[in-house]
């Protein structure tokens, strides 16, 4: 048998999240003929870890037990797998991850590429922004960085961020598994355990509850349309640090029989298939939304705050629609105009079509295989290539 492409992944952690859904999604999709995958996780978090496949990792799935900023242990611990295993390509999942690796290959007698998957576009506050800064240089080191929309590729190269190389590749879902095959009687009595009825206007969010989803946002923008009679209901579907501070500003607004939040959902694709609409309300960090192309694909239409990638996800009016975010009134506005079914219904499923044609897993695991094989030593590519052939 020829000699497979050996791949080590780096993630912060498998807790719930897009980068870490969209690496878990890769890890389990690349061809074993061609890939020996391992993935190395740096902190204990692993909400995830039942969705990672086992069997396609062949046992090379670790925890490094992260404790501290720069673990010298867990740096050892990865020089050593990626002697051990003859590593080709080291994969870094956002910057932390890349820190990590070039401190390990110091230490490795192994060479091999790196590849830096960056997920951020708009910086939160200061911190992050000082901390971005002392990353470019460890950036400026890869082989090759990946932006996951050209929105953000555009925004970085603007500000002079460099690797050896760049490219774009969109962040894809299975749409086969996110496909809306529940009877009309599972979303009702979904409905009806959260309070809501079959004929209720029901819009959701599907986010974890931390600042930068900015909650709040929706949350007054259905104390607006409430005021202004149109009955419509909100479902919160996650959880995070900021889930008291959400409950307190429910009731501030007295929206307590309006909104129900579920709390955290290992599965959410009933939750999504039984609203009429989706929102993401983010003031920053989305790039490319992983939580907005799954509702698309279970024929949602979606309702954006126009940032990061969005406008390469949305066609506003077509299957969805986007709004200056922060705006509390445009995005009023946009779920008063997706309370018509009709209209709701011809942008979710144009939203299907979308994600089928574009953002599918397919064409994400192709782009990356392709993205590989190219990255691995010569004598490898002119492996693939025969084999493909």
């Amino acid at each position: 048998m020829a000699s497979r492409i050996r791949l080590l992944f780096i993630v912060s952690s498998l807790g719930f999240g897009g980068a870490e859904k969209h690496v878990i999604a890769l890890v389990n999709s690349l061809d074993p003929q061609r890939f020996q995958v391992s993935l190395a996780y740096l902190k204990d978090d692993a909400a995830l870890l039942p969705q990672v496949d086992a069997g396609q990792l062949e046992g090379r799935l670790f925890c490094c037990h992260v404790a501290r900023k720069v673990d010298s242990r867990a740096v050892r611990l990865l020089a050593a797998h990626v002697d051990d295993q003859a590593i080709d390509v080291v994969v870094c999942v956002n910057t932390y991850c890349l820190l990590y690796a070039i401190l390990a290959q110091r230490r490795m007698r192994q060479r091999c590429r790196l590849i830096e998957l960056f997920h951020t576009t708009e910086l939160d506050g200061l911190k992050d922004q000082m901390q971005m800064l002392f990353y470019r240089p460890f950036i400026a080191m890869t082989d090759m960085l990946v932006y996951v929309c050209e929105n953000q590729r555009t925004y970085w190269r603007a500000r002079l961020l460099r690797a050896r190389q760049d490219t774009v590749i969109h962040n894809g879902i299975d749409v086969a598994h996110f496909s809306d095959r529940f009877t009309a009687a599972q979303k009702i009595r979904f409905r009806n355990g959260c309070g809501f009825t079959g004929n209720d206007y029901v819009i959701g969010l599907c986010a974890a509850m931390r600042p930068e989803k900015a909650h709040d946002d929706l949350l007054q923008a259905v104390a607006r349309l409430t005021r202004e009679s149109l009955p419509v209901k909100c479902l919160l579907v996650g959880d995070g640090p900021l889930r008291a501070a959400i409950e307190a500003r429910i009731d501030a607004l007295g929206l307590r029989r309006q909104v129900v939040i579920t709390g955290f959902m290992q599965d959410v694709r009933l939750a999504i298939a039984a609203c009429d609409a989706m929102v993401i309300v983010s003031h920053h960090v989305e790039t490319f939304s992983i939580a907005a192309l799954e509702a698309m694909a279970l024929q949602k239409p979606m309702i954006m705050s126009a940032i990061g990638g969005a406008d390469e996800q949305i066609r506003h009016g077509e299957n969805g629609l986007l709004y200056p975010r922060g705006e509390i009134g445009a995005l009023a506005t946009a779920v008063r105009l997706l309370a018509d079914r009709q209209r709701a219904q011809r942008m979710g499923e144009c939203a299907r079509r979308l994600v089928e044609q574009w953002f599918s897993q397919t064409v994400m695991v192709d782009a990356y295989e392709r993205l590989f094989a190219g990255m691995a030593p010569a004598r490898q590519n002119s492996v693939v290539r025969t084999h493909a052939a």
